[in-house]
């Protein structure tokens, strides 16, 4: 359905009440963490991260479970802000970013389309993208800034549109999303306490040197406490090996889209890819997990046939 109303889904408040448990678990111990801090409250990282998720959360719930234009919405909005903090991030000319991002909001569109037009897309949009060097001859380093436009496009536009390809599969789309969406925001947890608590083995020192072998196994912990408390919401005819394979996906796309954005960051000298999220940083830097997850858990159900 194009539009329907949240209210009449039967995973909307088993959702609300399993995130809200959460954030009200979160909200605890944080009391608890910043104890001698209650006065400053509002000024602390965790807080505003606490803050930050009590607001992404319901808009990712309604818009999954409000229709494909809701839905559409969403995966628009997350694709045209991360094609501005990255074209900003790799410092491409204001030419190349209009164009970025005009191209970038085609790829969600043609996966609710079709997965013929999605797939079609890159090849085309390569094409016309051999033009910009031609078209913009002032511009210098113009074959460097296609380089990064197509990356740019691909990394973000073209993997986040498989979000649509599995929003549009049966009886499966919106409650796998539901699960997904808690499995990364849990995996990221666990992975940033275990590495605060634990971590003492470096995972990426070149890249990331505040992640570690401890913070990675995080990602699983918490990847697979999220499909767990979500377990509801997956179809109940979902294959139970896919399903148990779910959290290591979840994780591996997590730590892999994370290492990937901090070599981007690191690249061209940048902590932040932006200050769109407080506690945060840019809202790229809240969706780097999501944007590997979302098309290895597409293709892994592909491959087991259920799309």
């Amino acid at each position: 359905m194009w539009f329907s109303s949240p209210l009449n889904s039967p995973l909307l408040w088993p959702t609300f009440r399993t995130v809200g448990g959460l954030l009200g678990i979160a909200l605890v111990a944080l009391l608890v963490i910043e104890r001698r801090h209650l006065r400053e409250l509002h000024r602390r990282e965790l807080w505003r991260r606490l803050f930050t998720w009590v607001l992404i959360a319901p808009v990712y719930v309604l818009a999954v479970l409000g229709g494909r234009i809701p839905t559409l919405l969403l995966v628009t909005v997350i694709v045209f802000q991360g094609l501005r903090e990255y074209s900003k991030l790799v410092g491409l000319p204001r030419t190349y970013r209009w164009v970025l991002l005009g191209m970038g909001l085609l790829a969600a569109p043609a996966a609710l389309h079709s997965a013929l037009a999605f797939y079609a897309l890159p090849a085309l949009l390569l094409v016309v993208a051999t033009l910009q060097p031609l078209v913009f001859q002032g511009q210098k380093a113009g074959v460097r800034d296609l380089a990064f436009a197509a990356f740019g496009w691909g990394y973000l536009a073209w993997l986040l549109g498989h979000f649509m390809l599995i929003y549009v599969q049966p009886e499966m789309g919106p409650g796998l999303l539901l699960a997904l969406g808690l499995a990364v925001a849990l995996s990221d947890v666990g992975a940033f306490t275990v590495g605060k608590l634990l971590g003492k083995h470096k995972l990426a020192p070149r890249l990331s040197p505040n992640k570690t072998w401890e913070g990675a196994a995080g990602n699983l912990v918490g990847a697979a406490i999220g499909i767990g408390l979500m377990r509801s919401a997956v179809p109940a005819n979902f294959p139970w090996p896919l399903l148990l394979l779910l959290p290591l996906v979840v994780a591996l796309g997590a730590v892999w889209g994370d290492l990937l954005e901090s070599a981007i960051k690191r690249e061209f000298q940048a902590k932040d890819a932006g200050t769109w999220l407080p506690g945060f940083g840019g809202l790229l830097d809240r969706v780097d997990s999501l944007v590997l997850v979302t098309p290895l858990v597409y293709y892994l159900a592909k491959l087991s046939g259920q799309v």
